[in-house]
C-alpha cells in the first residue's frame, strides 16, 4: 500500500489449492495462509471428499459441501454430504460464490466493479462478508449485472446475476438435482465454524418433454423452511419460465415470491434478429429463504422487459424499463432506457443509451456514450462518458499470443464528480508459473490528492506427482498431464499442445512439463512436438488424447527404447549373402509385440529401424530359413552398425 489507510508493505499471501485422487476418490482442500496477518496466520477454506459415478452422473461429496441453488433459494455454508447432479461443467475452486437470488459472498476485501446491462456503474471497495444487489441502490433496472471482482490477493473473479439464466431447459428424460445436509458451517478466520445446528438443502429439475422442464427445492433449518417449484416451457413463440416459493420463519411469519419470465428470439428472413424479454417478481414482505434473518423485503412487486431490434448488419437499437413498486412508505423506482449501436467501420464501434431513473433520491435524466476502437488484432481501446457522474473513461487492453511467453495486459484512466482513478493489470504466463502485477489508485476529483494506492504482485505456480513423475507448472485447476521426454531424446525439447499462437508448455530443463488445463469429462487431444530431436527419432503419433476423471493426473513419456536402427549384411550356413527377401525382426524380451519387417538387398545388406536395446531373432524368408540373433547395446541410441551377421541355423 503506497497511499491510504494502512501504508506499506504487506505480509506475502499464499493461496493454496491442493488435490489427491486415490483411485476413484479425491481428497481436495484450500486455503490462505499469510505469516503475522491480523488475527489467524493460516485460514482453511474448505476441505472434503469427492466421488463421481460416472455411471448415473452422480457426485458425493462429504466435509465442506458447494453448495448450489436454484431459484429463490440461498446457499448456506453446510459440513455434511451431499449428491449432486449437473450436465454442466463443475468449478473446484470458487472465490466468491453466488448465493442465490442477488446475493453473494467475499472471503477477502475485494475491488468491485459494477457492470449493469453492460455498462459500468460503479466501482467499490468492499470488506469481506455477504451482501445483497438489492441494498445497491445503483442497481435497480438491471436486468443483468456482473461483477468483476479483484480480492487484496490479486485473484480474479466474475459473477453474473441474470433474471433469465436459470431458463435452461432439460431433454425429456433428463434430470438435474443437488441434495445439502449437514451442520451450518459458515466460514470463521481460522477456517469454517462448525456447529450442532442442523441445516439442508435441496432441489430436483426434470425434462417431462423435450419442450417442458419441471422442478422442485427445499430448504430447512431449525428455525425457517421454505419450499418451492420452477417450470421452464418452450413454445413456438419463445420460451416461459416461473419461480414460485413459500416461506416460514419462526418468530417471523410467513411469505412467499413469485416470478415469471419470458424469452423470444425473433428470426427474419434476411438473417437478422430482434429478442424480447419480459419479467415480473413479487416478494411477500417476511419472504425469505433459509439463513436471512429479519427479512424485510423493500419492494411488493418489480416488472419490466426489453426489446432490441437489429435494422442492419451495422446499426442495432433497443428500449428497456423497469419498474418496482416499494412498501412500506418506500418511493417506487422507475428506469427507462433507450439505446442503440453502429458498427462506425470495421475496427470502430459506438454504443449509446438515454436514460429515465427516479428513485428514493429522485428524477434523473442521463445519457451515456462509449467508442472503442480496434487496434490491430488484439488490442483495443474504449472511451466512455456517462453524464450520470459526468464521469469519464478511457481503457486500454491488449492480448498477446497464448501459453508460453503469452502476456495480457488492460488499464484504465476514470474521473467523475465523485474522484478519479486509475488502475493496471498485466499477467504474463511462463512455462513454470504466471506472473501478475496489478495498481489501483484513487484520488479526489480532477487527480487531486491521493486518496489511495495499492499494488499487488502475483506469483502462481503448481507441484504436480502422478505415478511417481514430478513437474512444475503453472497453476492446476482441474486436471493434468506431466509430459516427459525419452532418454533417447537427450536434450531435447519437447513442446506441448504447440499451435501457431504458441504452446501450453514444455520440459525445458527439468526435463518435465505440466499441460494444465485439462477438463474433467471433456475428451482432449494434445499435440506433441519435439525441437531438434535427434535423427531417428521416434515420438509415436504425436499426440495423446484423454478423458479426464476430476482432478486426475497423468504421465506421457514422449520417445521410447525403440529408436535404434540396426545396418549390417546377413551370411546364410553355407556363407552366401541373404538376398532379395523379406523377413521379420521379433525382440526376445517380448515375443508379444509385433515383428518388424526387414528386406535385404542383392548383396544382403538390410536395415531394421524401430528396434531396443535387447535381443532380436529375425527370421528370413529365403529357401533356408536362416535364423539370426543380434544384441542391441543398452546405451545405443540412433544408427549401429553390425558389420556382417551370421545364420544360427537354417531349416
Amino acid at each position: 500500500m503506497e497511499d491510504g489507510f494502512d501504508e506499506g508493505f504487506r505480509e506475502p499471501v499464499m493461496l493454496l489449492d491442493g488435490a489427491v485422487r486415490l483411485g476413484p476418490i479425491v481428497a481436495e482442500s484450500d486455503g490462505i495462509w499469510q505469516a503475522g496477518a491480523r488475527g489467524a496466520d493460516f485460514q482453511r477454506l474448505g476441505s472434503r471428499l469427492v466421488f463421481d459415478d460416472t455411471k448415473h452422473l452422480v457426485r458425493i461429496s462429504a466435509g465442506d459441501l458447494e453448495t448450489q441453488a436454484r431459484g429463490f433459494q440461498s446457499a448456506p455454508d453446510i459440513a455434511g454430504i451431499s449428491l449432486f447432479r449437473s450436465y454442466g461443467v463443475l468449478n473446484p475452486q470458487q472465490i466468491v460464490r453466488p448465493r442465490g437470488d442477488r446475493a453473494f459472498r467475499l472471503d477477502r476485501a475485494s475491488s468491485v466493479e459494477v457492470i449493469v446491462n453492460g455498462q459500468q456503474v460503479r466501482r467499490l471497495q468492499l470488506a469481506p462478508g455477504n451482501y445483497n444487489l438489492r441494498d445497491f441502490p445503483f442497481t435497480q433496472g438491471g436486468n443483468d449485472i456482473r461483477l468483476n471482482i479483484l480480492d487484496d490477493t490479486g485473484r480474479t473473479e466474475v459473477v453474473q446475476f441474470n433474471l433469465f439464466v436459470d431458463q435452461t431447459q432439460l431433454g425429456k428424460g433428463l434430470s438435474e438435482f443437488g441434495l445439502y445436509a449437514g451442520v451450518k458451517a459458515p466460514l470463521g478466520l481460522r477456517g469454517p465454524r462448525y456447529s450442532n445446528d442442523w441445516t439442508a438443502s435441496g432441489y430436483f429439475r426434470r425434462g417431462l418433454t423435450d419442450a417442458i422442464t419441471f422442478g422442485a427445492n427445499f430448504q430447512a433449518d431449525a428455525d425457517s423452511r421454505m419450499g418451492g417449484f420452477e417450470a421452464v416451457l418452450g413454445t413456438r413463440i419463445g420460451t416461459f419460465g416461473t419461480n414460485v416459493s413459500f416461506s416460514k420463519v419462526d418468530g417471523v411469519g410467513s411469505g412467499h415470491a413469485f416470478n415469471a419470465t419470458f424469452q423470444r428470439l425473433i428470426q427474419r428472413p434476411s438473417g437478422l434478429g430482434d429478442t424480447l424479454n419480459l419479467f415480473v417478481e413479487r416478494r411477500s414482505r417476511r419472504f425469505a429463504p433459509v439463513s436471512f434473518f429479519l427479512p424485510d423485503n423493500p419492494y411488493r412487486y418489480e416488472l419490466g422487459g426489453g426489446y432490441t431490434h437489429t435494422f442492419t448488419t451495422s446499426f442495432f437499437g433497443g428500449v428497456d424499463a423497469r419498474f418496482s413498486k416499494g412498501r412500506a412508505g418506500r418511493p417506487d423506482v422507475h428506469n427507462y432506457r433507450v439505446s442503440a449501436g453502429w458498427r462506425l467501420t470495421d475496427r470502430a464501434t459506438m454504443n449509446a443509451e438515454a436514460r429515465y431513473q427516479r428513485d428514493t433520491i429522485g428524477r434523473d435524466v442521463s445519457g451515456f456514450v462509449s467508442l472503442i476502437v480496434r487496434l490491430g488484432r488484439y488490442s483495443t481501446v474504449r472511451s466512455e462518458f456517462d453524464t450520470r457522474d459526468n464521469r469519464f473513461r478511457a481503457s486500454y487492453q491488449t492480448l498477446n499470443g497464448s501459453g508460453v511467453g503469452s502476456y495480457n495486459v488492460t488499464g484504465d484512466v476514470e474521473r467523475s464528480d465523485n474522484g478519479a482513478g486509475v488502475s493496471v493489470n498485466a499477467n504474463y504466463f511462463a512455462n513454470r508459473a504466471e506472473l501478475g502485477f496489478s495498481h489501483f489508485g484513487t484520488y479526489t476529483r480532477g487527480f487531486g490528492d491521493s486518496v489511495n494506492q495499492r499494488s499487488t504482485f502475483r506469483l502462481g505456480t503448481s507441484l504436480a506427482l502422478a505415478d511417481g513423475a514430478v513437474s512444475v507448472g503453472r497453476p492446476i485447476f482441474d486436471s493434468f498431464a506431466i509430459v516427459k521426454p525419452h532418454r533417447s531424446l537427450k536434450k531435447a525439447d519437447v513442446l506441448i499442445d504447440a499451435t501457431t499462437f504458441g504452446n501450453a508448455a514444455s520440459t525445458g530443463a527439468l526435463r518435465a512439463g505440466t499441460m494444465p488445463s485439462l477438463p474433467s469429462y471433456s475428451e482432449r487431444t494434445v499435440g506433441l512436438d519435439v525441437k531438434d530431436a535427434p535423427p531417428g527419432t521416434d515420438i509415436g503419433q504425436g499426440a495423446f488424447r484423454v478423458f479426464p476423471g476430476y482432478r486426475s493426473g497423468y504421465v506421457v513419456t514422449v520417445g521410447s527404447d525403440y529408436n535404434v536402427t540396426a545396418l549390417g549384411t546377413m551370411i546364410d550356413a553355407e556363407g552366401q549373402p541373404v538376398s532379395l527377401v523379406s523377413g521379420t525382426a521379433t525382440e526376445i524380451a517380448h515375443p508379444d509385440r509385433p515383428g518388424l519387417t526387414m528386406f535385404t538387398n542383392r548383396q544382403g545388406r538390410f536395415g531394421a529401424t524401430g528396434l531396443a536395446p535387447g535381443k532380436w531373432k529375425i527370421e528370413m524368408l529365403d529357401a533356408a530359413r536362416s535364423t539370426f540373433e543380434i544384441d542391441v547395446p543398452a546405451d545405443a541410441t540412433g544408427v549401429i552398425q553390425l558389420g556382417s551377421i551370421k545364420a544360427k541355423e537354417g531349416k
